[in-house]
């Protein structure tokens, strides 16, 4: 056989010998550009009909890869002057292309941003309680936790009692606040509210309400030993009336026993190096205790009675 081209004797292809086959048969089909749309309030951006983001110079290198068509096994590289190369070998000859492709730049408004100016939300979560450390504690979690999963806050209410997180997507509300429950040691109580009625379809708001449960200032009986709750979060502060200190999770403490003991007042008469003379402010008797660790010296000192015995649990710190 000859060739077509050149008139060389051997195989051909297509009536073509090897290089003239090679040097005009396309082998790679692809895009010549890529759209790309970036939203004007945050840092997604659209490619491939999807909203994303991360590594643009990734995403762009997998959707290339996706849409290179070749006869040839191949391999695919995209660098940061946008340029695409494709390497295979046909019949043991080495095959390369080589193309700058244009990307089409383009700035709108996400869905995602468009829904949050409108102020559009699907749930509430709802958070109720006194302390300060959880309520900073879980602020931090629902913010983390909707930018992970690609929704929006659309806004954040202080309220009698607690704070309301008005989120976009009720699906992403819902294992946020379960989460806060399990983690927190909460209650949680939901509920929904009719919107409107699109197309036939009822369209509901739903509220996930949380209590925390309150522990701080309490005394707690676990395995025996008897523990005042000094701080709550997510972890628990614990003192013990035998001078152990304890820092758990809440959910170590899901069996405890909360203690119906009264603190009072006494006044501190004289320090040693591990005990202290007190008065006990009420009954005017006085009592040598053990000295809490993280006492410091002053004039006030609390006391608990407990199983006919007297111990110092908090003072000036």
């Amino acid at each position: 056989m000859f060739c077509v081209e050149c008139g060389k004797k051997g195989k051909t292809y297509n009536g073509l010998c090897l290089e003239c086959y090679i040097k005009k048969h396309k082998f790679f089909d692809f895009p010549s550009e890529i759209k790309i749309e970036f939203c004007k309030s945050c840092n997604s951006y659209r490619i491939d009909n999807q909203w994303k983001k991360g590594d643009i110079h990734k995403d762009i290198k997998e959707y290339l890869k996706k849409n290179v068509k070749g006869e040839i096994k191949h391999e695919v590289s995209f660098d940061e002057n946008n340029i695409l190369k494709i390497k295979g070998f046909f019949e043991g000859r080495y095959i390369e292309v080589e193309k700058e492709i244009k990307v089409n730049e383009k700035y709108v408004t996400c869905p995602k941003c468009s829904l949050r100016r409108g102020g559009y939300y699907e749930a509430i979560i709802q958070l109720r309680g006194k302390y300060k450390k959880m309520f900073d504690e879980v602020d931090e979690l629902i913010k983390k936790r909707v930018e992970e999963r690609e929704s929006y806050i659309t806004k954040i209410e202080d309220v009698r009692g607690g704070k309301d997180y008005y989120i976009g997507n009720k699906k992403i509300a819902e294992r946020i606040a379960k989460e806060i429950k399990d983690d927190f040691s909460g209650t949680i109580k939901s509920s929904k509210s009719l919107v409107r009625v699109k197309d036939g379809k009822k369209i509901y708001r739903y509220t996930y309400s949380i209590r925390f449960l309150e522990y701080e200032g309490k005394f707690i009986k676990i395995d025996g030993k008897i523990y005042k709750v000094k701080s709550a979060g997510k972890k628990l502060e614990l003192y013990g009336i035998d001078g152990e200190i304890r820092n758990v999770y809440r959910e170590e403490i899901k069996n405890a026993v909360e203690m119906d003991i009264e603190e009072r007042d006494a006044t501190l008469l004289h320090e040693e190096k591990d005990t202290l003379y007190v008065m006990d402010s009420r009954s005017y008797r006085t009592f040598v205790v053990n000295k809490p660790k993280k006492w410091k010296k002053g004039k006030n000192i609390k006391i608990i009675e407990y199983e006919g015995k007297i111990y110092a649990v908090d003072g000036d710190e």
